[in-house]
């Protein structure tokens, strides 16, 4: 089975699904104009050996400015969880285009992925990661879903009822959670949020982050698969818009010649290509990716991957993110994000203009000058800086436009 990137099917109890929108579900009367779209995804990751189904879908709508509301779907049911049977499914996240009180630029929501199912052995304490990524380089924080406030974001799984006993989520994302029955599954819901400092308690907006659980028997060999590769696990890469990028994430055994790998599953999105799983030696396998990113693709995306071996182990999630830009950055903005023009230059034709945004964007293309400049005097042999020029000068050029009213 390959990833096709169509629409994945639906058809028999799944039927309704053709027709049902992610609508708003909270503050709608300051929605903006918003038309909700359809939620039935393209698929964009297909393992047959571990059985898995994995689709994505991208809409771009039209708001207005100042907009600030609550979008949502529901419907019944998640699989039999250790819960019961039947528990109903809600996912909601927040719309926020009110511009930032610190920059005057509409904000960018956290990105966060996470593959499912997690695998976790039986009375082993489990330290899940969830990987998060913000290009204002905002304060991100990770909470359980909840359904108060009028905003329902977990239906019937809200924790920490859902859950083993014990399971702890810390605002750094990261999960500990320990399950005491074999074959038990749990649907974890978490929010990440962003925030404009670390003192700050008032959220800019929540994205979901929803996905499940198996408590696994320990397995003969005790040692699980391992990742390996390009780019390394966590790391960011800037791409541009238009640039292929490629690579080999390579999948180790170390149990012997009786246990083999039988899948990388991946976690991506539309336009990554992916080799079938190739046999390096008795010890190694390894996957091929490509990508040439496009323009609806600007901001950050995650890629996360498990090695499956044949004893159903697996192994820790490898997650790397990618930051794409039409004019290229030499850093993934983990700080303040550098807006390209002609970006700039749409929202302008469309929207009112924050009066301080050109003259803010022509100071920050100076900072960001200055620094090129000094890391090129010091540094310029670096790799990264081996080729400065076309970069400065693009900053150059943004420092010579006049301010627009």
């Amino acid at each position: 089975m390959t990833a096709t990137n169509e629409m994945i099917p639906v058809n028999a109890s799944y039927a309704s699904l053709a027709s049902r929108t992610l609508d708003c579900i909270a503050t709608c009367g300051s929605s903006g104009g918003y038309i909700a779209p359809p939620i039935v995804p393209y698929c964009t990751d297909v393992s047959a050996s571990v059985g898995t189904t994995v689709g994505q879908r991208l809409d771009t709508v039209s708001i207005q400015t100042g907009s600030d509301f609550a979008v949502g779907f529901n419907d019944s049911s998640w699989r039999e969880l250790a819960q019961g049977t039947g528990a109903p499914w809600s996912i909601a996240t927040r719309i926020n285009l009110i511009p930032r009180s610190d920059t005057g630029f509409y904000n960018n929501a956290p990105v966060a992925t996470m593959m499912s199912p997690v695998n976790i052995v039986k009375d082993q304490p489990t330290i899940i990661k969830i990987p998060i990524g913000d290009a204002d380089g905002d304060d991100l924080r990770c909470r359980w879903s909840t359904s108060t406030s009028g905003i329902d974001e977990c239906g019937g799984t809200c924790p920490p009822n859902s859950l083993p006993a014990n399971t702890t989520i810390f605002p750094n994302c990261t999960i500990i959670i320990t399950g005491t029955i074999v074959d038990k599954w749990y649907a974890i819901t978490l929010m990440v949020e962003d925030f404009i400092s670390s003192s700050s308690m008032t959220p800019l907006s929540a994205t979901p982050v929803q996905f499940l659980v198996h408590v696994v028997a320990p397995p003969l060999c005790s040692i699980p698969p391992k990742i390996t590769g390009v780019p390394i696990e966590q790391s960011c890469t800037p791409i541009l818009v238009g640039q292929t990028f490629t690579s080999t994430l390579y999948a180790k055994n170390s149990c012997g010649s009786n246990v083999t790998i039988v899948d990388i599953a991946t976690l991506s999105y539309a336009g990554v290509l992916k080799s079938s799983i190739t046999v390096l030696n008795e010890t190694t396998y390894y996957k091929d990716f490509s990508w040439t990113p496009t323009a609806a693709q600007v901001g950050y995306q995650v890629v996360c991957a498990m090695a499956f071996d044949s004893q159903d182990s697996q192994s820790s999630q490898y997650c790397f993110k990618f930051y794409v830009s039409v004019l290229g950055v030499c850093v993934c903005p983990e700080h303040r994000l550098l807006v390209p023009q002609d970006l700039l230059q749409r929202v302008q034709r469309h929207q009112p203009l924050v009066p301080h945004l050109v003259q803010q964007r022509q100071l920050q293309a100076h900072r960001l000058l200055q620094q090129l400049r000094r890391r090129h005097h010091h540094h310029h042999h670096q790799q990264h800086l081996q080729q400065p020029l076309p970069r400065l000068q693009r900053l150059q050029a943004l420092q010579r436009r006049p301010q627009q009213r």
